[in-house]
């Protein structure tokens, strides 16, 4: 069977559907387009491949690569999801960026070359930016400008490691990851021709800007207060979107360009200790959930960075599962909001009554996410955490004086210890925190008749989304058979449920609720803000604008009048340009945008020709 079409312009296609179909007409596109992107997915070759000539390069559109069918699969489940959770909304923008965020997503999961991966990337920052804004508020106006800006830079900077790349290599082509034998050995990356991928070792600036390109999307500390600062401003089904594909998609590109980049595994273990402190600190229950998933990225990211077909398999199947539970959460907090229009958590309590469908989804999704047997997140975190323990497979080793040393940045025990650490502080900050002073924390009023649960649509996305982590909690083989490494005897890919998983589990949970409790008064959250490194856009750029940078260039105007205006008046009247002579040419300036609008018309079009015109 011949692949003939991308799955990810499906989505694209159904954002552009949506955004022209007139009447409420478009929000059944938002629900059709994931399902028929869902199939196209499941129904592509195995062998498949889409390739397109475009200048002197041969773009892979499309392809199968190991980690692709997990992560396109729970993007398109995603897209459904939260277009089910939105429908009850009149948010026509906020859909169709949405769908063309989503489509984008899984474009860059099938991108075959660097190429088309950035071209997907960077229309993934078209529509999330297009998401935020639809919050139509003022502060997802401003949020959302830095949004943009955080990711254009991002943008620039990979486009700049791709290309020094290629220069230096000459192929645009993703890797191969391929493994030895057991799930426990580490991966081996093939270029083309059979070469060995250079690119996680960091040798060349190439490859180092490639990354840093990408831990911005991934939102890696202390370039990743974009998204604590924008998300919690979208909408209440907005944020539902925002949450699942840029830092997920940021992941699977750090999977299949840097697996076994082993600074990745110190750069996780320390979003996952930002992610807890900023959210035991934050009283606004959606920057809670924001700070959330830069911590539960973090577990990614040391996977990807361990880079074993264990932990591979682990960062994949994790990322899965965390789609569906950070989703189910948000929507819990989306339904709050939606309905209260409160989202402090000193405002919030007491709505065990009124909203109790909201209230035990969002513990299903609270329990997920702190990793308790029977859902998701314990059947995929493990992975994880087990791979991390066995330091001898993956940490580097260096002779000094005659032994054999560890060369990693820390001693690779510490790897573990902090991920065990942040499975606990995992349970303080969502698994109890958010469930307690969202719904718990006060007592209902007398005689409590309120009716607060959400309409039809969203309390349908939410049970939906439970069903989905207890599901994956209690029979999680479906998702194992998709991940990347599988054991070629077809013996199961990996038994969570064993004696010391539980148990250690259950104790570690046990002692951090018990921590909670105890130190209840001191986690109250009171009206405060939480500093972060956004304070550097939020706060120093203008003030540096205002009193350095401003006053600089108004000194410096009357030399760039000189050269901009009185120059080419001087120089016509000297060549005798025009009638310049008689006082009769005028000079208009063009302004920047319009100089930009034409050049990117102009790209655009020449882009076009190029890919669908044969020369």
């Amino acid at each position: 069977m011949a692949a003939s079409f991308p799955p990810g312009l499906v989505l694209i296609i159904g954002a552009l559907l949506t955004a022209v179909t007139p009447g409420k007409a478009h929000k059944a596109w938002s629900l059709l387009a994931p399902l028929v992107a869902l199939a196209v997915i499941w129904t592509f070759p195995d062998n498949g491949r889409i390739v397109q000539h475009w200048l002197d390069y041969d773009l892979v559109l499309a392809q199968f690569n190991l980690p692709t069918k997990a992560f396109a699969t729970i993007f398109a489940l995603m897209a459904f999801g939260g277009a089910l959770f939105a429908l009850n909304q009149d948010r026509r923008v906020e859909l169709s960026g949405a769908m063309l965020y989503a489509g984008a997503a899984i474009g860059v999961t099938f991108a075959g070359d660097l190429i088309t991966l950035f071209m997907f990337w960077e229309v993934m920052a078209l529509g999330s930016t297009l998401v935020v804004w639809a919050g139509n508020t003022e502060a997802a106006r401003k949020s959302g400008r830095r949004y943009v800006n955080a990711h254009l830079v991002g943008g620039a900077i990979l486009m700049a490691g791709i290309a020094l790349h290629v220069h230096h290599t000459g192929s645009i082509l993703v890797p191969k990851m391929v493994l030895g034998g057991d799930l426990l050995e580490p991966v081996r990356m093939i270029a083309e021709g059979g070469r060995t991928w250079l690119v996680p070792s960091l040798d060349t600036p190439g490859s180092i800007l490639m990354l840093v390109g990408i831990l911005i999307n991934a939102g890696t500390p202390a370039l990743g207060s974009w998204l604590p600062d924008a998300y919690p401003e979208a909408s209440p089904s907005g944020t539902v979107f925002l949450s699942a594909f840029t830092t997920k998609t940021s992941v699977y590109v750090l999977l299949v360009l840097f697996a076994g980049c082993n600074i990745l595994v110190w750069v996780g273990c320390l979003m996952a200790i930002y992610g807890i402190v900023y959210a035991i600190l934050e009283n606004d229950m959606r920057r809670i959930l924001a700070y959330s998933i830069i911590n539960q990225v973090g577990f990614m990211v040391c996977a990807v960075g361990i880079g074993t077909g264990l932990s591979v398999n682990g960062a994949t199947a994790h990322a899965f599962a965390h789609i569906i539970y950070k989703a189910l959460l948000l929507m819990s907090a989306g339904s709050v909001l939606f309905m209260t229009g409160k989202r402090k958590c000193t405002d919030l309590g007491g709505l065990y009554k009124a909203m109790p469908i909201t209230m035990w989804c969002g513990i299903i999704g609270a329990l997920a996410i702190s990793a308790v047997p029977l859902t998701s997140g314990f059947t995929t975190k493990s992975m994880i955490t087990d791979a991390a323990a066995m330091v001898e497979l993956w940490a580097p080793v260096a002779e000094l004086d005659g032994q054999v040393v560890w060369a990693s940045l820390l001693h690779p025990s510490v790897a573990w210890f902090v991920l065990v650490a942040a499975s606990a502080g995992v349970f303080l900050h969502a698994g109890i925190k958010f469930p307690w002073f969202v719904f718990l924390q006060k007592p209902a009023p007398k005689n409590d008749d309120r009716k607060l649960d959400p309409p039809a649509n969203m309390k349908g996305a939410m049970i939906f989304f439970a069903l989905l982590c207890i599901a994956l909690g209690l029979f999680p083989k479906p998702l194992y058979d998709i991940l990347p490494f599988q054991r070629a005897d077809g013996t199961p890919l990996y038994e969570a449920y064993n004696y010391a998983h539980v148990i250690n589990q259950l104790q570690l949970l046990l002692f951090a609720g018990l921590a909670f409790f105890v130190l209840l008064d001191r986690l109250k959250r009171t009206l405060t803000i939480t500093l972060d490194a956004d304070w550097v856009y939020r706060r120093m750029f203008p003030g540096l604008w205002q009193w350095v940078f401003r006053p600089l260039l108004l000194a410096l105007e009357p030399i760039h009048e000189g050269l901009i205006e009185d120059l080419p008046r001087m120089a016509a009247r000297e060549f005798g340009a025009g009638s310049a002579k008689r006082g009769g040419v005028r000079y208009q300036r063009w302004g920047v945008g319009t100089t930009v609008l034409l050049l990117t018309v102009v790209l655009l079009a020449f882009l076009l020709l190029n890919l669908f015109v044969d020369s």
